[in-house]
């Protein structure tokens, strides 16, 4: 099975292809241009390179969020079209799984793995993205992510916050355990994690294009079972749209 993947939830973005688990092909956006701008082009060139054509991808994986507005639209709208016309089915997944699917490999070569996996991402105006993950107890969680033979699945909901105020939140489990931090907020706030995680904790700011590790999600159990119908993508927000505030607050000048 041949997946294609796609992340438009920050600059620049990732496209990737992956068949049976296995990452065939990969490629990074220019994070100066737009996703309108580049996606019709990179899209046809990855496709070209491995000779192949939209109506040969057995299935669609699309980034789900959280991640920028516009991002999330084009990305959504662009695999919901391309699944539409040929009758595929898209596997959505969010990003904050797909950065703890990422902290895998990281944590294979360290001899005691983390007791909390945390995705950390820069959601600007000085908030992050983020959530909590722990060795899963319960097999029929509908939010696993398999990492190192362990299952993980969320604790908490996602949530779109000051970095200060979700380490403040958290900050007795983060001291208490050893902790892995997988995501761009890191580069921004990495400062604020000094000193607040638990002995054997440890922090990456680089992560690998996230299409790469959502294809190849996309391919293998759990993720494959959940395909759906392209009108039945939702996007992940997690921080409601900037229409949606200035309503609000118009609404109660009134």
């Amino acid at each position: 099975m041949i997946i294609l993947a796609l992340d438009t939830t920050s600059a620049g973005g990732s496209l990737a292809l992956a068949s049976d688990g296995d990452l065939m092909d990969e490629s990074t956006g220019n994070p100066n241009l737009t996703h309108g701008e580049q996606l019709p082009g990179e899209l046809q060139l990855l496709l070209d390179r491995n000779g192949l054509t939209s109506g040969t991808i057995d299935r669609y994986a699309v980034a789900a969020g959280p991640g920028s507005f516009t991002g999330l639209r084009v990305g959504i709208a662009t695999i919901q079209g391309l699944a539409l016309v040929h009758n595929r089915r898209v596997v959505p997944i969010s990003v904050l799984d797909a950065l703890v699917e990422a902290a895998k490999k990281l944590a294979v070569d360290s001899k005691s793995g983390p007791e909390i996996i945390v995705p950390f991402m820069d959601a600007k105006r000085g908030e992050v993205f983020s959530n909590v993950y722990a060795p899963s107890r319960n097999e029929k969680s509908s939010n696993l992510v398999t990492q190192g033979g362990n299952e993980w699945t969320a604790i908490s909901e996602p949530v779109a916050m000051a970095p200060k105020e979700f380490i403040e939140i958290w900050a007795e489990t983060l001291a208490g355990q050893r902790v892995l931090v997988i995501g761009d907020g890191v580069q921004s706030y990495g400062s604020l994690l000094t000193g607040q995680l638990g002995a054997g904790s440890s922090v990456f700011a680089e992560t690998p294009p996230l299409a790469g590790v959502i294809a190849v999600m996309a391919s293998v159990v759990p993720w494959c079972y959940r395909g759906v119908r392209p009108h039945q993508i939702r996007p992940l927000y997690v921080r409601r749209p900037d229409a949606e505030i200035s309503r609000d607050k118009r609404r109660h000048r009134m």
